[in-house]
């Protein structure tokens, strides 16, 4: 699964090994498993370099993706005829560091905790 952030126009970073191997341009596709839209990215700006067997892809969307939501992710040819790759991506803007135990919440600001005070109680 890939982590992307919500912001439009901001590049995202994948790291993929494809089924095959790929010309200097794919077309990339997010369909929205809520919505049921699709996101093409923008082919302009799409950069492909492969070293070792794995793929990094930079690449931006016109629009914006949604916080806490699912896209089916599709790297295909531009004639739509080969897949090179699919997977799933999650959409959020949180900070996920699985080495500094940065993990992703959903309840991420919902509840704050008072440390105002000592917490002391008075029986009488």
């Amino acid at each position: 699964m890939h982590i992307l952030t919500t912001s439009a126009g901001q590049s995202g970073t994948i790291k993929v090994v494809l089924r095959s191997s790929v010309a200097l341009s794919a077309r990339i596709s997010l369909y929205d498993k809520s919505s049921g839209s699709e996101l093409v990215a923008n082919p302009d700006s799409t950069n492909i370099t492969e070293s070792k067997g794995i793929t990094t892809i930079d690449f931006s969307f016109e629009q914006d993706l949604v916080e806490g939501r699912f896209y089916s992710l599709t790297i295909e040819n531009f004639a739509q005829t080969d897949i090179y790759y699919k997977g799933l991506v999650f959409c959020t803007d949180q900070t996920i560091d699985q080495d500094t135990n940065n993990y992703y919440s959903v309840n991420d600001g919902e509840y704050v905790s008072e440390t105002s005070y000592d917490n002391d109680y008075i029986i009488l």
